[in-house]
């Protein structure tokens, strides 16, 4: 027993060793930035603020640079050294260049580009990373369409878009994604005009977060809007949406959970379903600027 400890222990030490000189390889071609001056050579990169390791094997799993003042591009040999990587953040920072070169990072759950330079489409394979639970790009400048490949990542659960460049399409097989809690896409009004397909809502029995603001859909609001039992927010205003707020079975049924709804800056007309008003947790609706008819329901 002792000797298989010891043998794993030494398979552990040279493994770290290793991932500690693609560490500051890393470091080094990042510039060096100050905000990551702990990582040296006479520590273990397990003890570094930024990295998370496995706790048995000691292996790098997790790198959050959020809010480093990076500059530089990510290199593309980060997931070609670090194969259990789970969880890469790079948050907050300054880093220009398209989509990083990580699609190779097949054990990669969870990825944070959010608030960077990054420019130029999403990479069609993006279905590679195909682990992936929590992907979040929102506030770059990423322009084209969002890839139809993005459906076939069926583990995500969190998915924000918002705010890029988009000046394309969007798929509408988004609904297929059972395991899907989170939906945010708003400010993407450069998308093409497009109606909120029925399919759109078809298996997403876990959806709790629907972010659709300003991003130039038209047409009406899809009776299958009334299968997401488990919503808890809405925001589908500053559109062109027309016609009617379904009725259906809204009220008992979508409005189980329903905390916020903000319908506002539309086109949409006809009487708000009475229904809505035995909505028992719902604490903000916001229909303003609409074309409405009749009286607002009271509880």
């Amino acid at each position: 027993m002792s000797i298989s400890f010891q043998v794993i222990s030494q398979t552990t030490d040279h493994h770290l060793n290793a991932e500690r000189s693609i560490l500051l390889d890393l470091k080094l071609q990042l510039g060096s930035p100050p905000s990551i001056q702990s990582w040296n050579s006479s520590s273990s990169p397990c003890d570094w603020p930024e990295i998370t390791c496995a706790p048995l094997y000691k292996s790098v799993i997790g790198i959050s640079l959020h809010s480093k003042n990076i500059t530089r591009k990510i290199p593309a040999t980060l997931c070609h050294l670090l194969h259990n990587l789970k969880s890469l953040d790079l948050s907050n920072n300054y880093i220009p260049g398209g989509f990083p070169d990580i699609l190779n990072c097949s054990k990669l759950e969870y990825l944070v580009l959010s608030h960077n330079y990054f420019t130029g489409p999403i990479p069609p394979d993006i279905h590679q990373l195909s682990s992936l639970q929590y992907l979040d790009i929102t506030a770059n400048h990423f322009f084209g369409d969002i890839p139809a490949d993005v459906v076939q990542l069926q583990e995500l659960r969190y998915l924000s878009l918002v705010r890029n460049e988009f000046n394309g399409t969007w798929p509408v097989e988004v609904g297929n994604l059972s395991n899907l809690e989170h939906l945010a896409m708003a400010y993407n009004h450069r998308l093409v005009p497009s109606t909120i397909p029925k399919e759109l809502f078809g298996a997403l029995n876990k959806f709790k977060f629907l972010w659709m603001r300003d991003m130039n859909l038209m047409g009406r609001i899809p009776e299958s809007f009334n299968n997401l039992s488990s919503l808890e927010h809405v925001d589908l205003s500053f559109n062109n949406l027309n016609g009617s707020i379904p009725r259906g079975e809204l009220p008992s049924k979508l409005g189980s959970n329903l905390s916020s709804v903000d319908l506002s800056d539309n086109r949409l007309s006809g009487p708000i379903p009475v229904g809505i008003s035995s909505w028992v947790t719902i604490e903000e609706f916001k229909a303003s600027n609409n074309m409405f008819s009749g009286n607002i329901p009271v509880a």
